[in-house]
């Protein structure tokens, strides 16, 4: 069902636009995410460092507010941390959204991006598509 869903979802340009929108979030929402669980730092903690409340962090971590780059800059910089970013053409990314669907189907295993759920080092998801892009272009 997810499978036919995702498809569906990007066979026009008002999905895919839709899709990537909500990818983006995700994927900065879980950037944050993985840099606090490498540090030990909870969202209470985030909060304080930051100079926000725990309520916000939770709001923004979560997706239902929009994140302004500012906001990411600051939460990542209160973690010692930043956020590299790197574009891809779509093609590329579609040909990889499908492909993972099919073996997420297949193997029932959650994914995230092209790593497997259990990677958790951001150091090694930065390598890993600085690998993949050198092998693309």
């Amino acid at each position: 069902m997810g499978d036919s869903f995702i498809k569906e979802l990007l066979s026009d340009r008002e999905g895919q636009k839709l899709y990537f929108r909500e990818d983006l979030i995700f994927e900065v929402a879980e950037a944050i995410c993985r840099v606090m669980d490498e540090k030990g730092v909870s969202k209470a903690q985030l909060a304080e460092i930051a100079g926000v409340s725990k309520s916000n962090i939770t709001q923004l971590l979560s997706g239902d507010q929009n994140m302004r780059l500012t906001t990411i800059a600051d939460l990542l910089f209160a973690l010692d941390a930043r956020l590299k970013v790197t574009a891809v053409p779509i093609q590329i990314e579609m040909d990889d959204i499908l492909d993972s669907t099919v073996s997420v189907a297949q193997n029932d295993w959650t994914w995230v991006g092209n790593l497997p759920a259990e990677s958790s080092s951001y150091e090694a998801v930065q390598k890993q598509e600085a690998d993949e892009l050198a092998k693309a272009a």
